[in-house]
């Protein structure tokens, strides 16, 4: 009988250690589980707890739902994002005083075609601090009597005693900033030669451009048809209204 009990005894022994031992590893799978919980939803992880303790099974193998999430919102993503291209259509408008401005090409400022541009466009671009010397650029844009040239730095000062120079290297005599000016304009037959800044100097030019194109219209030498001709006017727009918005190409 004691041999008996003995045996009892030893094998309900072995039956707790076993019972400790899958309760140990139970415990350690219900803490990997919470784990694995809070890291895929930090914010709700016993509403997700919750979801996975009641899957439905579909043919195939079962995907996790954190992960069908994550790849659902990235082909969202991938859908929104639009492709976009550059178009342009012809303002009837302004094609139309185009039209008749072509018909008789004139440079007189008052012709409804010339007048919204020189409101809209040249004198904005050429407004600067220094008021009386934007003017004077102005009316040598128009009269076609303005020259720019490459300033050429030179070691030691040179004091020409034919020439009066405004402004200087470091200098812009239409903005009155210290900037660096690799440019210097000249007005007419006048001696007197002003520094610009690249900035300035490209306001400039884009109104310079524009002019000598429509000259060149006027003249006859443009060659195209009436709508390429029209969208090239809309071109050098557009580019002095970059120009006066601080747009501008710096020569290199």
């Amino acid at each position: 009988m004691v041999r008996e009990a003995n045996v009892k005894q030893a094998a309900a022994e072995k039956q707790l250690k076993e019972a400790h031992g899958k309760i140990d590893v139970l415990q350690a799978e219900v803490a990997a589980l919470k784990t694995l919980v809070q890291t895929s939803s930090p914010t709700s992880p016993m509403k997700e707890l919750q979801l996975n303790a009641k899957p439905h099974f579909k043919k195939g193998h079962a995907r996790n739902k954190s992960t069908s999430a994550m790849a659902s919102n990235s082909q969202e993503m991938n859908v929104i994002q639009p492709i976009a291209r550059d178009c342009k259509e012809v303002d009837l408008l302004l094609f139309g005083e185009f039209k008749a401005w072509k018909e008789e090409p004139t440079i007189d400022k008052t012709c409804c075609f010339l007048d919204r541009i020189y409101k809209e466009d040249i004198y904005p671009c050429l407004t600067f601090s220094k008021n009386e010397l934007a003017s004077t650029i102005l009316e040598a844009v128009e009269g076609n009597t303005l020259s720019i040239e490459p300033v050429v730095f030179q070691p030691l000062p040179v004091v020409k005693a034919s020439a009066v120079e405004c402004g200087g290297p470091k200098k812009c005599a239409l903005s009155g900033q210290t900037k660096t000016c690799k440019h210097r304009i000249k007005l007419g037959d006048s001696s007197s030669y002003y520094y610009v800044s690249p900035f300035c100097r490209y306001r400039i030019m884009s109104v310079c451009n524009f002019f000598t194109y429509i000259r060149y219209i006027q003249q006859g030498l443009v060659k195209q048809q009436v709508e390429q001709m029209f969208w090239e006017v809309m071109h050098l727009r557009k580019e002095m209204s970059l120009a006066k918005l601080g747009f501008y190409k710096e020569e290199l």
